[in-house]
């Protein structure tokens, strides 16, 4: 059969540069065309393999579901990019905080794309201009201001030598010349939790003060934690607005229908040959048991689900089956802080037999 198969090319390993954040925004791969288990059998050891990195490559950077926190972190951030231009000072941010294991840094990189796209639509030819509407940077453990202006800086010249006994002062200067010379819009700042003391909280306070582009700040309990939960960071808090992401609780109408449209998403667009979807939507239940339910393990359940059968050697099949889950959730006990108890028996069956 003549399926023309082409893999998603990947030169970048971070978002941390200008090129590799760029890569991410645009490194969403259509769905693998729809094939038979007969049809894939019958392609050529190079195509199969083809095929499968088109379909890991669909599952891990395309495939995604609508959240509340979407929506509200979209809202918020499409009006401070409007409103903090035309303020002189105490500019306003935005903070994603939530426990590890949240997605946190995914709906970082949704809202970044979609401030990305949307200058992009506005302002055609922006690239060609110099303009880089978003800046990605990334803390580590022990993080000082002086580190996080030094990324911006590198991130917008990369060729320009970051002075080694620089103050302060003159790298804050040089990093809101930058910001200001490339129209920046946006501002992440990753794992901000990793920030401590007072000296990073005054250097992005400098930031929202002398500064036009909006600071998005992403880590784990940023309203409480060492980094903006007293002091210093404590004013950095009150000015930003905070989009934390919970678990969903199932108790609720709202939350029943919301994790169930989830896994219905999941289970139609799952690229596996001859899918049928049915067993994953009647088993919304106790996935949310299985995944505590967080969207982000319910999404790697899905991520090994996929592999799992892709990895079988010999299968006549690529059906989900009980047994099938069953064995993803199982290992998921052994292999991540989750500790479930949902049994085989727990399982809903489907009209498809157990792969052999």
């Amino acid at each position: 059969m003549n399926v023309v198969l082409e893999p998603l090319v990947l030169r970048h390993a971070r978002k941390t540069t200008l090129l590799g954040l760029r890569e991410a925004f645009t490194a969403l791969p259509l769905p693998p065309p729809p094939l038979s288990f007969a049809e894939y059998v019958s392609l050529s050891d190079d195509a199969r393999e083809a095929y499968d990195q088109i379909r890991d490559d669909f599952l891990h950077l395309t495939l995604r579901v609508p959240t509340p926190e979407q929506d509200i972190g979209a809202r918020i951030l499409t009006r401070l990019i409007a409103s903090n231009p035309r303020r002189k000072n105490s500019r306003r941010g935005l903070m994603i905080s939530a426990p590890m294991f949240y997605g946190k840094t995914e709906l970082a990189l949704l809202l970044a794309r979609s401030t990305e796209q949307s200058h992009a639509a506005r302002y055609p030819g922006h690239v060609d201009r110099g303009e880089v509407p978003v800046v990605w940077t990334e803390m580590t453990d022990h993080s000082t201001g002086k580190a996080l202006l030094a990324q911006i800086i590198e991130f917008l010249a990369p060729t320009v030598s970051v002075p080694v006994h620089a103050n302060t002062d003159r790298l804050r200067k040089m990093a809101v010349d930058m910001l200001q010379a490339h129209r920046t819009k946006l501002l992440v700042i990753d794992e901000a939790h990793r920030l401590g003391g007072s000296e990073p909280s005054s250097v992005i306070k400098a930031l929202q003060n002398e500064s036009s582009a909006t600071i998005l700040l992403v880590g784990i309990d940023l309203g409480g934690g060492k980094a903006f939960g007293s002091s210093e960071g404590l004013q950095v808090r009150m000015r930003c607005d905070m989009v934390a992401l919970r678990k969903i609780d199932r108790k609720t109408d709202e939350g029943r229908a919301l994790w169930h449209r989830w896994v219905a998403v999941f289970d139609r667009n799952l690229p596996l040959c001859g899918h049928s979807p049915g067993l994953l939507t009647r088993n919304a239940a106790v996935l949310h048991r299985a995944a505590d339910g967080q969207l982000s393990v319910l999404a790697m359940i899905i991520e090994r689900l996929v592999a799992t059968i892709l990895d079988e050697r010999g299968r006549t099949n690529e059906s989900v089956t009980r047994q099938r889950l069953f064995s993803v959730l199982d290992d998921l006990r052994y292999t991540t802080p989750v500790r479930h108890k949902v049994t085989l028996d727990d399982l809903q069956d489907d009209d498809l037999e157990d792969a052999a």
